[in-house]
C-alpha cells in the first residue's frame, strides 16, 4: 500500500494562480495523496476556483480572518491523516513526478527524513527561467540552516516524514521565513537528502520588495533571539555566527535597494 502523501497549500488572495497549482496537484504520476488547501480569508475569486474541483482527494478549509501563512499551515497540520507532508504555495506548480520520486526515495532509504530535488524558478507568467536551485547537501541539516549556507533550504521544497500526533507547528508571530523556523526545530537528529531531478517550479510574482525586505529583517531577528535562547538547537557560537550572517545578507540587500539608513540599522542595531 502506497503511504498517503499530505500536500498542505496555504492560499491567500491566489485567484490567478491556484487553478493551475491546483491541476499540478490533479496530474502527479503518484495517486495515493490528499490536498488540504487553507484559503486565509481571501478577498478574491480564489475560493470560487477552489470550488471547481470536485476530487475526493482535495479537502478545502476556510478560515473567517486572515491570520498569515503560518495560521494556515497549521490549520492544514491539524487535519491531515499522512504520514508524509509537503508544503506547496498555491502559486506554485509541481512537476508530474514531484511526489512520487521523493516518496520512492523515502521507501529505498529508511533512514531519510527529509527529501528535497532542484527548484525551477520561473518568471509570473512561468514563461521566463529566472535561475535554479540545486540542493548541495547530505546529512543533519540543523547546522546548515543556522549558518544561512543555501545548501540545502530554498523553502517550501522539504518533503518530511510525519506523524499526525507531532505537535510541532508553524510560528505564527513572523510573516517571514517561517518555514526556515519549523525546519530548525524539526532537523535536529533527521537526515536530509536531494534528489537531482526538479520537485518545484517557482514562480516570481513581483510582490512589493520593501515590504518583504522589512518583513524578512524582523523575521531574522527574532530567529537570532530564539537561537541565542535555545541551546538545544545552537550553541553560543553559532548563535553568533547566524546574528553575524543575516546582519551581513541584510546590510548588502538594503544598500542594492538604495535604502544606506536601513543597511546600517541592519549592521549596527
Amino acid at each position: 500500500m502506497e503511504p498517503l502523501v499530505s500536500i498542505i497549500m496555504p492560499t491567500y488572495n491566489a485567484e490567478a494562480f491556484i487553478g493551475a497549482a491546483i491541476e499540478s496537484v490533479l496530474a502527479q504520476e503518484y495517486s495515493n495523496w490528499e490536498l488540504l488547501i487553507v484559503n486565509d480569508a481571501s478577498t478574491d475569486g480564489t475560493a470560487e476556483v477552489m470550488a471547481k474541483y470536485s476530487d475526493p482527494r482535495i479537502h478545502r478549509f476556510h478560515q473567517a480572518r486572515n491570520s498569515g501563512i503560518g495560521s494556515a499551515r497549521n490549520r492544514g497540520l491539524d487535519e491531515l491523516k499522512g504520514n508524509i507532508i509537503c508544503t506547496f504555495d498555491s502559486d506554485d506548480v509541481l512537476p508530474p513526478k514531484s511526489i512520487s520520486a521523493r516518496v520512492s526515495l523515502l521507501h529505498e532509504r529508511p533512514e531519510v527524513d527529509i527529501v528535497d530535488g532542484v527548484v525551477v524558478v520561473f518568471d509570473r507568467f512561468m514563461e521566463r527561467l529566472l535561475r535554479t536551485y540545486h540542493p548541495a547537501f547530505e546529512g543533519e541539516p540543523l547546522s546548515e540552516l543556522i549558518s544561512l549556507s543555501g545548501t540545502c533550504f530554498f523553502g517550501p521544497s522539504w518533503m518530511l516524514r510525519w506523524h499526525p500526533s507531532n505537535k510541532l507547528r508553524f510560528r505564527t508571530d513572523v510573516t517571514h521565513a517561517e518555514d526556515l523556523i519549523f525546519y530548525l526545530e524539526y532537523s535536529k537528529g533527521k537526515r536530509y537528502t536531494a534528489l537531482d531531478s526538479e520537485v518545484l517550479h517557482y514562480r516570481v510574482t513581483g510582490q512589493s520588495a520593501m515590504s518583504k525586505l522589512d518583513g524578512l529583517e524582523r523575521s531574522y531577528r527574532y530567529i537570532a533571539r530564539m537561537l541565542s535562547q535555545r541551546p538545544d538547537l545552537a550553541d553560543k557560537e553559532q548563535a553568533r555566527a547566524f546574528d553575524k550572517r543575516w546582519r551581513g545578507i541584510m546590510f548588502r540587500t538594503w544598500l542594492k535597494q538604495m535604502k544606506p539608513l536601513a543597511a546600517c540599522r541592519a549592521l549596527f542595531t
